[in-house]
């Protein structure tokens, strides 16, 4: 990588680590973090080979990146910018433009420790995810591990153990309610000599309040008896299928009891923080073919409503609360990945985890603030990935020339791959 210089906009965590990752590869870098048109105009004036728009927020980005382009018709442009539509608009529109984000960028990195220790990134290669593998220096393809398949089991589990309240009595008040109809069906045509389809017309009626079975009146007392519990039985039944299915039709669904987003009870992954970095990983985790569950603390979280139209169950609470966790089955799971973007919230999810389930693979997401600013401190804990240095090489190595499509983190070390496999060292490590 050549001397270059980079005019650098933005403020935060992931700007100060790419200003810092840029002069480790001895390029010259004017960092602005909020500037006005006049200084803007200024900076470019006075020559730049890039302009770098950073920010963890989407809309500033697009103002900054117009707001340059209009100013010079000619600089390369990298922005870092979340929505993948709303990018791609915007390198039509104003042109030598490469967006990414801090998402796109880290998720392979963490979506690797969650499948197999030996993995150092996940990426999409002929449109399938594959494994990359660090040896001896060296980056080769891995393959993912093989998903156990136990669809009959899942099935059963998501129907016996529903998460949701309202899925669980609308299940179980149907259940109860088939097995109350079948019961008075069969005993009618038993004790009172009536063929099946009378007997299951008269249990019908009585099951829907429309008219009772006549011909019970004519039956013995003790029948009348057990017809009477029964159909208090199917008072209480029927309470709770209204219930959970009104629940369900006015509420906001966010699991479902079948299909993708039935909160999975084996073989799954527990992805604590649905930021943009949350949802990237656990989108790309299920492209793995892998089983995933968010946890969200705030219901009213900007991804909250990409995941519900994605089908990617979302559970809302803490994810360091024990009890939250053991009902999402963490003994069974594959992984736990806390990626919150509080440092101190991910350790308490991992030790909340780890007390709860020793054996599983943690992945520990780091680099927000100063508590995690060693991060070989937290290594005891689980798989640690600082995300803003990962982002912040490769976002340095894009301003610098580098063709780049991802990153690989090796230890300390991280390295650039581009789509034809070769390999670009960087001098900023990736580890404090």
């Amino acid at each position: 990588m050549s001397s270059r210089r980079i005019l650098l906009l933005g403020e935060g965590d992931l700007t100060e680590e790419t200003a810092e990752a840029l002069r480790a590869a001895d390029a010259e870098v004017e960092q602005l973090k909020d500037p006005t048109h006049q200084e803007l105009s200024q900076a470019l004036e006075a020559g730049a080979d890039t302009a770098m728009v950073v920010s963890r927020d989407d809309a500033w980005p697009l103002r900054a990146a117009l707001l340059v382009r209009h100013l010079d018709p000619d600089v390369p442009i990298i922005a870092t910018i979340f929505d993948p539509e709303t990018g791609r608009e915007l390198e039509d529109v104003i042109g030598n433009c490469t967006i990414t984000s801090l998402a796109d960028i880290v998720a392979p990195t963490l979506a690797a420790p969650c499948l197999d220790d030996e993995l150092a990134a996940v990426v999409e290669e002929d449109d399938r995810p594959v494994g990359l593998r660090c040896s001896d220096g060296a980056v080769e393809m891995a393959s993912l591990p093989e998903v156990r398949a136990r669809r009959a089991r899942a099935l059963a589990s998501a129907l016996l153990k529903p998460f949701d309240r309202s899925a669980a009595l609308v299940f179980f008040g149907a259940v109860g309610l088939l097995a109350v109809l079948l019961f008075e069906t069969v005993a009618a045509a038993l004790v009172l000599d009536q063929n099946l389809v009378d007997s299951f017309y008269g249990a019908v009626k009585t099951l829907v309040t429309v008219d009772p079975n006549l011909e019970v009146q004519h039956g013995p007392s003790w029948f009348k008896l057990v017809i009477s519990g029964s159909m208090l039985v199917a008072l209480l039944f029927a309470a709770a299928f209204t219930g959970g299915l009104v629940e369900r039709l006015i509420g906001r669904r966010l699991t479902g009891l079948l299909g993708r987003r039935a909160v999975p009870r084996s073989d799954h992954v527990v992805v604590v923080g649905l930021g943009q970095v949350g949802l990237r990983l656990a989108l790309l985790l299920r492209r793995c073919g892998i089983s995933v569950v968010a946890i969200e603390e705030h219901e009213e979280g900007e991804n909250v409503g990409h995941a519900k139209e994605l089908g990617l169950p979302v559970v809302i609470g803490r994810g360091a609360d024990p009890s939250l966790l053991k009902r999402l089955s963490l003994e069974h799971a594959v992984a736990l990945a806390a990626v919150t973007h509080d440092d101190l919230e991910n350790i308490a999810v991992t030790l909340a985890a780890r007390a709860l389930a020793p054996d599983l693979r943690l992945v520990l997401r780091a680099g927000s603030s100063a508590t995690a600013g060693e991060t070989r401190s937290l290594e005891r804990l689980g798989e640690v990935r600082d995300v803003h240095r990962i982002g912040a090489v490769y976002l340095a190595g894009l301003a610098l020339g580098s063709a780049a499509s991802h990153v690989v983190v090796d230890g300390e070390t991280a390295h650039l791959r581009d789509a034809d496999g070769a390999l670009e060292r960087c001098p900023y490590p990736v580890a404090g």
